[in-house]
């Protein structure tokens, strides 16, 4: 329910925004959110211009990986439609997973100014998760798809679910009623309650209110992943609107539990970059970085992957809710980022340790990570120049430079930097 501030009124969002004054373009369309007045985008250019990059890019990103098959009128994400390898400790000939399904549904949404075809998309999108639940509850999704169109096997645990898709889905699905309204063929209102309350259920630890990595942690190795979390579902941004919408306040325990694990981390592990590892152990009393191979291989302690979408999901809070804790969270990363690699967003690697030392054979200037630090440079004007960097390092990459995940949280940060992130 927020509308952006002075900086941006002067029609940076003039899709979200009817003029300046401060209504949404459209009855039930979702509004664009209020950042503080420092808030920055690329300098130099219209928003005309920028609305063209994002057009652009969408459009090849939607012919590459947007899917209609599995059935009639279904929509999906196909995450290995560039032919490039799939990762992520997914099932050979795998289709889809819930990832890339959530984020699907987001991009379709908020790309529905631009796009006649989005809302049949969505759709087909909704109508995929239905026919894909997780195990556990019909509110979450089963993580992973095979080509053949059914779900993975026990092997991967093909029907367990995945938290930060689920998370997603409910909040794209809240856009969806923000947008197009719920006296439709599909209640989006009611089918987001569903999943929120599955969410709170199966992966939101009770008693202390963080963030779980899926329904699966409390029956898999005796529990030891029970006392987990990932960075990548860090999505505090969501947690207001979730509680505003099930006038649940638990929702808030959520947000502050996750602030606190960040600064535990921070303080302690990461004093002088606020560098975040792709999963955190310990917890609730004691957060650390989880051991090498504690999950998913031997970078799981440290920045890489998982964590690389931190960035984006922090600065996200700030952005719509405007969330101080988010902004102290990122300050430090951003001056950390920027003096590591002397402005030059084609130096940032694709793993750090925790004090900041890339990866001895990994590699550099890729979007996954790329285009989560332009999201928060956003967040202060200082950041300026650097924001600038990292647009044109965007903008120079091509599709064919990158793979699914890649070329996904690059049109993701592209929607956010120029402005058509939106809120219900």
């Amino acid at each position: 329910m927020h509308l952006f501030k002075n900086l941006f009124c002067s029609c940076v969002f003039t899709l979200a925004l009817a003029g300046c004054s401060g209504s949404s373009g459209n009855a039930g369309d979702p509004v664009a959110a209020t950042p503080h007045t420092a808030v920055i985008k690329p300098s130099g250019f219209t928003q005309e211009e920028l609305d063209s990059d994002l057009s652009s890019f969408y459009q090849e990103w939607k012919s590459t990986y947007l899917f209609q098959g599995c059935g009639d009128q279904r929509y999906l994400v196909d995450v290995a439609a560039d032919g490039k390898a799939v990762g992520g400790g997914t099932a050979a000939s795998t289709l889809t997973v819930s990832e890339a399904h959530g984020y699907g549904m987001l991009i379709t949404v908020m790309m529905a100014d631009f796009d006649a075809d989005a809302k049949d998309i969505f759709d087909g999108m909704v109508y995929f998760f239905h026919d894909h639940p997780a195990k556990s509850n019909p509110g979450l999704m089963a993580w992973n798809q095979l080509r053949t169109c059914s779900d993975a096997g026990s092997d991967v645990g093909g029907d367990n679910s995945a938290t930060d898709g689920d998370m997603d889905i409910a909040y794209a699905l809240l856009l969806a009623d923000a947008k197009w309204g719920s006296n439709g063929t599909i209640d989006y209102k009611a089918e987001a309650e569903k999943v929120i309350s599955a969410i709170k259920a199966h992966e939101i630890d009770s008693a202390s209110h963080f963030v779980r990595i899926g329904d699966w942690v409390d029956t898999v190795d005796d529990g030891i992943y029970a006392h987990t979390t990932r960075s990548s579902d860090f999505m505090v941004s969501y947690f207001p609107t979730f509680a505003e919408v099930t006038g649940d306040t638990s929702w808030d325990s959520v947000s502050d539990e996750t602030y606190s694990i960040i600064h535990t981390i921070r303080s302690s592990f990461s004093p002088n970059t606020s560098l975040i590892p792709d999963f955190i152990v310990g917890l609730p009393s004691a957060p650390r970085p989880a051991a090498a191979s504690f999950l998913e291989g031997e970078n799981d302690g440290i920045y890489s992957w998982n964590a690389a979408r931190y960035p984006w999901r922090i600065a996200l809070d700030y952005l719509l809710n405007n969330d101080e804790r988010a902004y102290d969270a990122l300050t430090p990363l951003n001056k950390w980022i920027i003096t590591t690699t002397g402005g030059d967003p084609e130096l940032i690697a694709d793993t750090y340790s925790l004090d900041g030392v890339p990866l001895v054979d990994g590699g550099l200037n890729t979007m996954a990570f790329v285009s989560m630090f332009a999201v928060s440079a956003m967040i202060d004007e200082s950041n300026q120049d650097w924001l600038d960097a990292l647009w044109q390092d965007i903008k120079a990459t091509s599709l064919a430079d990158e793979d699914y995940y890649g070329n996904t949280l690059k049109l993701l940060s592209m929607l956010t930097i120029t402005g058509h992130w939106k809120q219900p």
